[in-house]
């Protein structure tokens, strides 16, 4: 029997081994969406917070090249769970297409003018809602296209989501807890709904005093994740160079009468707290110009 290809133009077994030996979920459904709207095959790609092998985007989707741009802090915290570039087996591929293939370790802000005007498409994913300085990345990414490139970017959990807090912790094993989901640490929006300090008791209560330290350093604190609402994404996009080709809101949830009218009266001028994320396709206009935000 004859396997049928996917979006990727990979078969079933091609997307099993991608899932098994890259520990790869979202990012091969992500590509796929990306790939609707914007074909890959003999692209200059530029991926923004993120390294997917390159056994997969050279190799399988045919890109005529792939940088890779991670930010050195970011990567750090992952450790372990940042598979890609450390795979043993992707690394042959790389210095086999050591020509095609960059892996780079900066922040997106500060990627030097070499790369300027040279990708057709910008692919970033699960990335916009941990970078704080996002207009100005938004300029640079802008002069790494070349006229008429693409910037696709499809990112969640955001900060006005109901699990917007986007904690990289679990639930200690001291508690003896049989679920180890984060949004057991918070119920939906309860991290826009309480104050800093009602959220420390809350946790408290509920494991401790340390646990609760550590969950308001990386909801409150931590440079984790940026802090904006759907709307913040929005008007960076209009304020930017870009042309908006596509702007969606991505994974809706109920949110119930009370909570959402409780959101409205505490965060003034935001309505939209029941999409996870966002979806955009930006279009490189040379006649442009960036304004700032």
């Amino acid at each position: 029997m004859t396997e049928t290809p996917s979006v990727l133009g990979l078969s079933e077994a091609q997307l099993q081994h991608f899932q098994t030996a890259f520990k790869l979920s979202y990012h091969l459904n992500y590509l796929q969406v990306c790939q609707q709207f914007v074909p890959l095959r003999g692209l200059d790609v530029l991926e923004v917070g993120g390294a997917l092998p390159a056994s997969l985007v050279i190799d399988h989707l045919g890109c005529n090249s792939w940088t890779a741009v991670e930010a050195p802090a970011y990567d750090q915290e992952l450790g372990a769970a940042n598979q890609f570039h450390r795979n043993a087996q992707d690394q042959v591929h790389q210095q086999n297409h050591a020509a095609s293939y960059t892996h780079l370790y900066l922040d997106i802000e500060s990627i030097s003018e070499d790369h300027h005007g040279q990708y057709d498409l910008i692919f970033s994913i699960a990335c916009f809602e941990h970078i704080h300085r996002l207009p100005q990345a938004l300029r640079v990414m802008h002069r790494c296209l070349k006229p008429g490139g693409r910037l696709f970017t499809m990112h969640s959990p955001i900060w006005s989501a109901f699990d917007g807090h986007h904690l990289p912790l679990g639930i200690p094993a001291r508690f003896e807890s049989s679920n180890n989901d984060q949004q057991q640490i918070f119920r939906p929006w309860e991290h826009l709904l309480l104050t800093r300090s009602q959220a420390f008791q809350v946790i408290r209560d509920r494991y401790d005093s340390e646990f609760a330290e550590e969950v308001i350093y990386y909801t409150y604190n931590s440079d984790h994740i940026n802090r904006y609402f759907s709307e913040d994404y929005l008007m960076a996009f209009e304020a930017s160079a870009f042309e908006i080709d596509q702007y969606q809101l991505t994974f809706q949830v109920q949110t119930p009468a009370q909570i959402q009218e409780e959101l409205q009266k505490r965060y003034p001028g935001h309505a939209q707290f029941a999409n996870n994320g966002v979806l955009a396709l930006l279009k490189n206009s040379a006649s442009a110009q960036a304004t700032i935000f």
